[in-house]
């Protein structure tokens, strides 16, 4: 059976929303000064860059972890650019991931960038069908 998340998104004021799941966990939503908001969250566009971020992240971690890589510092820049009509999607998405260890292995590291890109993360699946995401990375040996 398929897996069914809910998700109950209200409004606070202005443009502030809390989003809440099913265990009451919450994440909240704005937009920026100049857009009309309070600049106190971030946007929904920038949620889903995040939101990638975090899903392949976690996918790269994993299996850094199962190829037994000594990884300290992980992160993952992810800069979206977005066409200048409505809908203002993204069309193009930059990721680069820094990864921060010992002796890391530059084969494990593309491997787990594969496995993230072609079979695990949900989000990237959706985003690229209406995106062109390329990756980078970058080894820094500590």
């Amino acid at each position: 059976m398929p897996s069914v998340n809910k998700i109950v998104v209200d409004w606070q004021r202005n443009f502030r929303f809390i989003g809440k799941d099913e265990n009451n966990l919450t994440l909240s939503f704005d937009t920026s000064i100049k857009s009309g908001g309070d600049g106190t969250a971030l946007s929904p566009m920038e949620t889903l860059l995040a939101c990638l971020g975090a899903c392949t992240g976690m996918d790269i971690v994993l299996v850094m972890k199962k190829k037994r890589q000594n990884l300290i510092k992980f992160s993952v820049e992810v800069t979206g650019h977005r066409r200048d009509e409505d809908p203002m999607i993204y069309t193009d998405i930059e990721m680069k991931y820094i990864l921060t260890g010992k002796g890391i292995s530059k084969e494990a590291v593309e491997r787990a960038i594969e496995l993230s890109e072609e079979k695990y993360c949900s989000v990237g699946g959706m985003l690229k069908k209406a995106a062109n995401i390329r990756t980078t990375y970058e080894i820094v040996e500590e």
